[in-house]
């Protein structure tokens, strides 16, 4: 018998919503608003995508409860990093950093317990 995959249940932080509209205007003022859209667009659905996989992203060392993923439309390219949580059946999407930003700096603290306890 075939095994169903496990798929998680993909929830946006408000951290993280307040990421991609910012990533949407930063993509609007320099590109235009068809390229925000078409962007954020394939952002969300790389980042749902995480829900299938059996171990999606890579533990960040400094702080292994969380997992990050790098998504990018073409190798080479810039791109964003997502950071995002498990517990369960539940993903929490907590933020989003371009690729070229020292994202594990800018984590700080524990994103999970702020966007889990409000």
């Amino acid at each position: 018998m075939a095994r169903v995959p496990h798929k998680l249940i993909v929830f946006f932080s408000a951290s993280s919503s307040r990421d991609l509209a910012e990533i949407w205007e930063w993509n609007a003022n320099t590109r235009g608003e068809r390229h925000a859209d078409a962007y954020i667009n394939f952002l969300r659905g790389q980042t749902r995508n995480l829900a299938r996989l059996d171990a999606p992203g890579r533990a960040i060392p400094s702080n292994p409860t969380l997992r990050y993923h790098t998504l990018k439309r073409r190798a080479g390219g810039y791109g964003h990093v997502v950071i995002f949580w498990i517990q369960g059946d539940i993903l929490l999407l907590l933020r989003y950093f371009h690729t070229s930003q020292d994202w594990e700096n800018k984590l700080g603290g524990n994103p999970a317990s702020e966007e889990t306890n409000t």
